[in-house]
């Protein structure tokens, strides 16, 4: 008897679950790894779409950045799934969801060049594109990122996987802020939020997001290298561009930007000048329950940058190139800021903060190359002396009233 009952019980759940969820075996999934097919690396961010086999999108998603794609929601039956990329022949393949194998592992999946769709490709520089390579990521800047904001700061901001702090200024990538950023390849003396703030986003080319540097870097203890490539122009005879830049939201940002150079025969001299002009805005409150207690603060920064490269080419031969380049750059900026801390319960505690800080600062670079190409290309040897210069003088006087225990102070850095 007990026997009978329990049977009926377990009849009974399984019908409930069968009618509870009707659709859940028919649903499937699909997951897969894209590589190309002559590297044999991953390629993140292809599409994946799932249609059906008259055509109509079923469900889809992008690869990771390892350039692994899991795919859910699939209607048992046949469908067509389509993976493609720029550059790449598009890959499609028909795939099955039956009930006895609902996930399918595709494994791996290798796309092809499209030789032919890359001879068509005219690449400009109005706006901005991405290369992936095996060891970084390449961003051609272009002016959709220029009017992101004036400095290299808010340029920053706008790429893939890379984020500045608004306060602070410290730059991170992939949630890591151990970073090291460097210019045209060489390093610098000029703290990173300081150098980020000088450089104008109109003199940058290209930022190379490095996450598996060579041998050529030092990257023990870092999460990656962040090459900033300012333009320089090597065409033949006299070529110049200028660039001009003007946003506003609560404050006006001007940027500006000249580049010049001329090349013949054996000689390729250049030069570039770029600027920006710019006041940034900061409000905020915090409120403290606790002590029924609320802070504003109001800040205020107001910077100008200039930037100069000059730099001469000399090709003794096709294999051998002198270079030599200078960069200097001059910096100025005020910040002014008011902090009020109000007690609601207890006003004799309140208090009040203003500061104003004044600072210049001037860096050089001065850098000589020697390259000598070999037969295979891409193969080359450079003996390359550099050297930097870094002054920098800040002077901050500190306000204090109300209940504040802390006396007026001047902070002089130099």
């Amino acid at each position: 008897m007990n026997k009978t009952i329990l049977a009926l019980v377990i009849m009974l759940s399984m019908t409930t679950i069968a009618f509870t969820n009707p659709e859940a075996d028919k649903d499937g999934s699909i997951t897969g790894i894209v590589i190309d097919k002559n590297l044999q690396e991953p390629i993140p961010y292809v599409s994946v779409v799932v249609k059906t086999l008259s055509g109509e999108i079923i469900t889809g998603g992008i690869t990771d950045d390892n350039g692994v794609f899991f795919i859910e929601e699939i209607p048992e039956g046949k469908s067509n799934l389509f993976i493609q990329y720029i550059g790449y022949k598009t890959y499609t393949s028909e795939i099955t969801i039956t009930k006895g194998g609902r996930k399918l592992d595709l494994g791996k999946i290798e796309l092809e060049e499209d030789v032919e769709a890359l001879d068509e490709v005219v690449i400009r520089a109005e706006t901005s594109t991405i290369q992936q390579n095996i060891d970084r990521k390449v961003i051609t800047v272009g002016k959709d990122l220029v009017t992101a904001g004036p400095t290299a700061s808010e340029l920053m901001n706008n790429l893939p996987s890379v984020n500045v702090d608004p306060q602070t200024g410290d730059i991170s990538m992939r949630g890591n802020s151990n970073v090291q950023v460097i210019v045209d390849g060489k390093l610098t003396n000029v703290p990173i939020a300081q150098l980020l703030k000088q450089i104008p986003s109109t003199a940058i080319k290209q930022v190379e997001l490095i996450t598996n540097p060579s041998a050529k870097y030092n990257p023990e203890g870092m999460s990656g290298i962040i090459n900033i490539v300012l333009h320089k122009n090597v065409k033949l005879g006299m070529n110049g561009s200028v660039s001009v830049g003007l946003t506003y939201q609560d404050q006006a940002k001007f940027n500006a930007s000249l580049d010049l150079n001329y090349r013949n025969g054996k000689f390729n001299i250049y030069g570039n000048y770029g600027n920006n002009i710019s006041k940034n805005e900061n409000h905020g409150f915090i409120f403290r329950p606790n002590d029924n207690s609320e802070q504003l603060f109001d800040f205020l920064d107001d910077s100008k940058s200039n930037l100069f490269k000059v730099g001469l080419d000399f090709y003794l031969n096709d294999k051998n190139t002198i270079s030599f380049f200078t960069t200097q750059n001059l910096f100025e900026g005020k910040t002014s800021g008011i902090t009020d801390i109000f007690y609601y319960d207890n006003p004799e505690f309140d208090q009040k903060q203003t500061f104003l800080s004044d600072g210049d600062n001037t860096s050089s670079t001065y850098n000589f190359d020697y390259k000598l190409e070999f037969e295979k290309e891409g193969h080359n040897i450079e003996l390359e002396a550099d050297y930097n210069d870094y002054n920098s003088e800040t002077d901050s006087d500190f306000n204090f009233n109300g209940a504040s225990p802390i006396p007026n102070y001047e902070d002089l850095l130099m």
